[in-house]
């Protein structure tokens, strides 16, 4: 007997795991068909690594551009070639002269949106080759830079040589990109000792489960303690409940008119806003898109007017024994 699953799993990943030897695990262990991570944790790295199953992996581009917030250890002193501890040293300056209040100034300056290289031994491509083949060749290469925001960065601990700090910042930052710019800010050099993942959008280490008690699991209902559904995931977007006729037409790819939506339960909201639809029976329906502002709805006429489209569906999200 099979049991199917829908939704996000949150993995407290341990360190020396890929974020694909995770989607590995789970898929065999459990029998997933289609599971795929959102965003990439560096096997250096532990923390909150959300595993999208089924029918969750249709939520991936709606949570994906998610900020993260990360705890990290920063060495100043040593640069290395991947630029944390794995690497090989590249680099050695004296840090022996630096105060702390030239080291909170300096982390300061990265707030905001800055620019940033990414390492070489990262998933980027670049002219349709991935960095870390290249950079296990001993071939570096050109990168172009990318921008991304710091929305928080603070000192928590100085213990020279060694830097705790905690930074949530946009999707794509690198972290340990970041640990080296401000080592060379401050004129040392600098690579990370430790780096976990916080939080991953909505999700944080509370609702991650342990990577030994995953490994003591072997049923796929057993996840379902730890499992978040498709509507819980998407609990920033707002929501509107459908009837069965609605679902109906929504499932056969027919926008929502005027007349079906009730207007003392939606909030005001602008044209290109995404909702979540659901009904008691299936669970999330449809992420839908705003074709025009409330300010433009009379209520009461307008009746045809399409005001949301479809942009995503969703089959019933149920668990299904075979």
């Amino acid at each position: 007997m099979r049991t199917r699953i829908d939704g996000l799993l949150i993995v407290d990943k341990p360190e020396g795991k890929t974020s694909l030897d995770v989607v590995r695990e789970i898929k065999h262990r459990f029998q997933v068909r289609k599971a795929g991570h959102i965003g990439t944790l560096d096997p250096f790295a532990t923390g909150v690594l959300p595993i999208a199953i089924h029918e969750g992996t249709k939520l991936v581009p709606f949570l994906e551009q998610e900020p993260k917030e990360y705890e990290a250890v920063l060495k100043l002193g040593e640069e290395t070639t991947t630029d944390d501890l794995s690497g090989e040293v590249t680099l050695r300056r004296p840090w022996e002269n630096l105060r702390p209040e030239s080291m909170h100034a300096v982390f300061q300056n990265f707030l905001g949106r800055i620019q940033q290289i990414p390492p070489m031994f990262s998933a980027v491509k670049v002219d349709g080759r991935r960095l870390y083949r290249l950079a296990r060749r001993g071939v570096e290469v050109e990168r172009k830079q990318r921008e991304v925001e710091i929305f928080n960065i603070q000192i928590e601990e100085i213990d020279l040589p060694r830097i705790r700090f905690r930074v949530s910042c946009s999707k794509g930052t690198y972290i340990r990109s970041l640990g080296r710019d401000i080592g060379r800010r401050l004129g040392c050099g600098g690579h990370l000792l430790y780096l976990r993942r916080l939080r991953s959008g909505p999700f944080d280490l509370k609702q991650a489960i342990p990577w030994e008690r995953l490994r003591e699991l072997s049923k796929a209902e057993d996840l379902e303690p730890w499992l978040i559904s498709l509507r819980e995931a998407l609990s920033g977007l707002p929501e509107i409940i459908g009837d069965d006729r609605l679902v109906k037409r929504l499932r056969f790819g027919q926008g929502m008119a005027v007349r079906d939506l009730s207007f003392r339960d939606l909030p005001v909201f602008e044209k290109g806003q995404c909702f979540k639809m659901t009904s008691p029976e299936d669970g999330l329906v449809a992420i839908l898109r705003s074709e025009v502002n409330a300010s433009d709805i009379e209520e009461g006429g307008n009746g045809g007017l399409v005001a949301f489209r479809p942009v995503r569906l969703f089959h019933q999200q149920t668990t299904v024994r075979s």
